[in-house]
């Protein structure tokens, strides 16, 4: 394949995932604890650089860049806006680096999402069903026949006992791997959020930190760039066309 026409679909291919990034995110603009997805993307070095043929910077025609390569996506943990519900088993945390703790099999898994529900048996848990882990480990359970009362700092009281909502934080952003379902997994041990800095609001819910017309504008640039490249791959290819019928000719 023609160089030029290989850096033009390297770029197309670039944009169409950033394309697929940014529109996950706008379909997610209504979703609880929501944190969207940057698509990351790299310059690469010309194939005779990668391949040790030639050293980087010599600036000669082997060096002049090879495209584009997608890399793993990083998830922006800005905090989204807090709303206010007036359900009792709405929780939010107001800072950016909390995290409920929910239990799925055997993992324990992160979520900022926290409209949480009781169930029929009277365990508090995610709209997937999720069991919602208290603060001694164990699932956060009531009498569902009894009324209950939910304060700040995540706590439900009933009947005079109280359960308090577990709240974490992982030791470094980078250690939380998605595993869908608005779920992290902390790929190192989590830390529990001291008492006073927990943060956690009832009767509310953090939104989604989407900011719709940013997203927009970035899915309108990304578009207009992926069609850039189409249009200089017809073009080159064209080109090329027109160069070997014109050598046929004079040949």
């Amino acid at each position: 394949m023609p160089y030029g026409i290989y850096l033009s679909a390297a770029g197309a291919n670039a944009q169409n995932h950033r394309l697929e990034v940014l529109s996950h995110n706008l379909a997610n603009v209504n979703t609880p604890g929501f944190k969207p997805h940057l698509a990351m993307l790299q310059a690469r070095h010309s194939e005779a650089v990668e391949q040790g043929m030639v050293s980087p910077g010599s600036g000669g025609i082997d060096d002049i860049g090879g495209g584009v390569a997608i890399q793993p996506n990083k998830t922006m943990m800005d905090q989204g806006p807090i709303e206010q519900t007036g359900r009792k088993t709405d929780f939010a945390i107001n800072n950016n680096t909390g995290f409920f703790v929910v239990q799925r099999g055997e993992d324990q898994l992160l979520t900022r999402a926290g409209g949480f529900l009781f169930n029929s048996t009277g365990t508090l848990t995610t709209t997937n069903g999720d069991p919602v882990l208290g603060t001694d480990g164990n699932p956060i359970k009531i009498d569902p026949t009894r009324n209950f009362e939910t304060n700040d700092n995540g706590v439900i009281q009933q009947a005079g006992e109280s359960r308090t909502l577990m709240v974490v934080q992982a030791k470094e952003p980078g250690d939380l791997s998605r595993v869908g379902d608005n779920l992290f997994r902390s790929l190192a041990p989590v830390d529990p959020v001291a008492p006073n800095q927990r943060n956690v609001v009832s009767g509310h819910l953090e939104k989604s930190a989407v900011v719709p017309t940013s997203a927009m504008m970035e899915l309108i640039e990304s578009t207009r760039m992926y069609e850039a490249n189409l249009k200089m791959i017809q073009h080159q290819d064209q080109a090329y066309g027109n160069l070997v019928g014109r050598l046929l000719r004079e040949s």
